[in-house]
């Protein structure tokens, strides 16, 4: 008798937990029964929705991702009276990584992609009474497709700092890997998930409901057509950033990017995505006091808005309205009077706000990107301008030259896409503006972190920090 497991317990190394560890042993990580026997319809979407609730694990289970990401891009500030590492390990001081603050972002990824594994390594067995082949390949192609975005989201916490990349031997130690060398990786599993949703046909279902995340939020991903709209999404979005990934950027990574992000948005020309469909998109669903789908991560009375963020907005910039006033919060050197409408903690639905995946105001705005950098002027703001104009402000001018073009955009992405994800950090460390001389301290000692260190954990198992220097393969 065959046993297919969805194994909680990914992490790359073992050892024994403590409250500020990121490493789980897997004797006391969580696991879902096994279950036992052929797999059935019924195990695939057991496995399959576990697979998706690992991925959501991995963005609200710590401070790091929505929290962390915003404080470093300097959008946001958490000040706590009883915890100072949220401030002084971000933007006072470097980062501790045997410390929740400093290196969390790591653990749950790994949960994640190691249940995207088990799942992917169980499918051909299937029988077809059970599944048939179209619904195999539909199912592969989501679940490839979300394992990918771990691997992408693991990155933007990290950047050149690597990630490790799993290998089939859950007790195996592998290479801290580079930036270059995971991001092509991904592209891999993208490209594997597209030809599986491509084979299975455009019409074909999911064999199990998703989440409202992939159906509640003008598109549904429970069909093929729709998933591979998410997926050329997603993979328009790491060819920009390997088209500039330094010291070598991919050639023909941005006309690459373009193709892609065009696929995504149904063929739409530049300029042509109306405003209405913005907030389409695939989206992770939060339920307030819950247990297994906890809460919005973001609505605290500890965050606040960085006051730089507030006065760096353009006049007449209806995204002003994400803003409000609130009580002074200050402490560890810094200090506001604002925060954002969806951190305030007494508007109560603000606790079960969705937060997006990927969206297609945020595809436009990455295709106005792919364009600038492919010295596309006209195209790119034609999808810039497509955005900015929803919100109140006058269209640009075809940028005269590449280092215009990229401050329109990074002011366009940073109001869209505020405290949607590491986005707004992703493009300052692109293109070196989050570094003195550039980017205004928050004190005497800012270090202009930009990334989270790779944890304790994984440097002890390695021999040492030392060991943790990044391999291109």
């Amino acid at each position: 008798m065959k046993k297919f497991t969805l194994p909680l317990t990914a992490t790359l190394v073992l050892a024994s937990a403590c409250i500020d560890s990121t490493i789980v042993s897997p004797e006391n990580a969580a696991t879902v029964d096994a279950l036992a026997g052929a797999l059935t319809r019924g195990g695939v979407t057991t496995l399959a929705l576990g697979v998706l609730a690992a991925d959501r694990a991995f963005v609200r289970g710590d401070f790091t991702y929505y929290q962390g990401t915003a404080i470093l891009a300097r959008d946001a500030y958490r000040i706590e009276a009883t915890e100072s590492r949220y401030v002084v390990e971000t933007l006072t001081g470097p980062a501790d990584p045997g410390s929740f603050a400093g290196s969390g972002g790591w653990t749950n990824g790994y949960v994640a992609a190691r249940a995207a594994n088990s799942l992917l390594e169980a499918l051909p067995a299937v029988d077809v009474q059970q599944l048939s082949v179209a619904e195999r390949n539909v199912t592969a192609g989501l679940v490839q497709t979300i394992k990918a975005l771990d691997y992408y989201r693991l990155l933007e916490l990290r950047d050149t700092l690597g990630v490790a990349i799993q290998t089939k031997d859950a007790a195996e130690v592998p290479p801290i890997s580079c930036k270059a060398t995971v991001l092509t990786y991904i592209v891999g599993q993208l490209d594997s998930a597209n030809a599986a949703l491509t084979a299975a046909g455009a019409t074909t279902k999911l064999p199990f409901a998703p989440p409202t995340g992939l159906t509640a939020f003008g598109r549904s991903y429970q069909t093929a057509d729709n998933l591979i709209k998410l997926n050329r999404g997603l993979r328009g979005k790491v060819s920009v950033y390997r088209g500039l990934q330094r010291p070598t950027p991919v050639a023909g990574a941005f006309t690459d990017a373009i193709a892609n992000l065009t696929q995504a948005l149904g063929g739409a020309a530049p300029g042509a995505v109306p405003a209405s469909t913005f907030g389409s998109g695939a989206f992770v669903t939060f339920v307030a006091g819950g247990t297994e789908n906890a809460p919005n991560p973001i609505p605290l009375a500890s965050v606040g808005a960085n006051p730089k963020a507030v006065a760096a907005l353009q006049a007449g910039d209806t995204r002003a309205s994400k803003f409000v006033t609130r009580s002074n919060l200050s402490g560890n050197g810094v200090a506001t009077t604002m925060t954002f409408v969806f951190a305030t903690t007494s508007n109560a639905a603000n606790q079960s706000r969705p937060l997006p995946i990927l969206r297609d105001e945020e595809v436009v705005l990455l295709r106005a990107q792919a364009y600038f950098e492919a010295g596309q002027f006209a195209n790119g703001a034609a999808d810039l301008n497509s955005v900015r104009t929803t919100y109140g402000l006058a269209a640009i001018p075809v940028p005269a030259d590449l280092a215009t073009a990229r401050a329109a955009l990074l002011y366009e992405k940073r109001y869209s896409l505020l405290f949607e994800g590491p986005q707004r950090l992703v493009d300052l460390r692109a293109y070196g503006q989050l570094k003195a001389g550039i980017t205004t301290p928050e004190g005497p000692t800012d270090p202009f972190n930009t990334a989270f260190p790779i944890p304790k954990g994984e440097g002890d198992a390695r021999g040492g920090r030392d060991k943790l220097t990044p391999v291109c393969s």
